[in-house]
């Protein structure tokens, strides 16, 4: 036996508030380009950091890296120090990543 949902075309109370949540959302995350935009620039720093983990281990040991847009733009001993760098370089922080470069092998056990 087959059940058949109740589907009605939305009113237009529903397609006022879809528009509404859709101009929200628009306003809070901006131009869709430049989210695009900074999607990729994260992508990049993400996949540098990941990739050059050890040869950043190696030059940065025990040190803060900043990474953005793919390239370190700044390293130091204290986060406060690197944020100071990040700041002064007029570098976006919310785009920003910020690691500690540990370079202690670990070993895991799964």
């Amino acid at each position: 036996m087959r059940l058949m949902a109740d589907v009605r075309p939305p009113t237009k109370d529903v397609e006022m508030v879809a528009d509404n949540d859709e101009q929200s959302i628009l306003e809070q995350i901006g131009d869709p380009a430049d989210v695009v935009r900074a999607l990729r620039r994260f992508r990049r720093s993400a996949h540098s950091l990941s990739k050059q983990y050890r040869e950043l281990a190696n030059r940065y040991p025990g040190q803060w890296v900043a990474v953005f847009d793919g390239k370190v733009r700044a390293h130091g001993a204290t986060f406060e120090a690197v944020m100071h760098k990040i700041d002064q370089e007029g570098l976006p922080r919310e785009h920003t990543l910020v690691r500690f470069i540990d370079n202690d092998d670990r070993i895991m056990i799964l």
